[in-house]
């Protein structure tokens, strides 16, 4: 499994997440990302009105936030960002249709946030 540890988070103020232990993916390529403890983020950044299909908390929430994490960061470039996300959310068994949907929800809306 390319997480390499159970995902242990605490909510914050409104609606953020706090990692309460650092947070550590591999990628296919073999590379270790970690995320820190104590990075906050709102899980998934999902537009209110697409929530009733894609909640913020779901099979993708650790794909999610390795994906806030590598753009808050600006870790490599966006296009590697986005492709980590598609590459962790197969991981965690996200179906093809919600994480094609999802890759291309972050392709075309992204930038504002990188």
């Amino acid at each position: 499994m390319p997480f390499l540890n159970e995902m242990v988070a605490t909510p914050t103020t409104g609606k953020l997440w706090r990692l309460v232990e650092p947070l550590r993916y591999q990628t296919n390529g073999g590379r270790i990302i970690e995320i820190p403890a104590g990075f906050e983020c709102d899980l998934a950044s999902i537009p209110g009105p697409a929530r009733w299909l894609f909640p913020v908390n779901g099979d993708w929430t650790e794909a999610a936030v390795l994906h806030d994490w590598l753009y808050s960061e600006e870790i490599g470039t966006r296009a590697d960002a986005d492709r980590l996300f598609l590459e962790a959310m197969e991981s965690l068994g996200v179906s093809w249709w919600r994480r094609c949907a999802m890759y291309a929800a972050v392709r075309v809306g992204g930038w504002l946030y990188w």
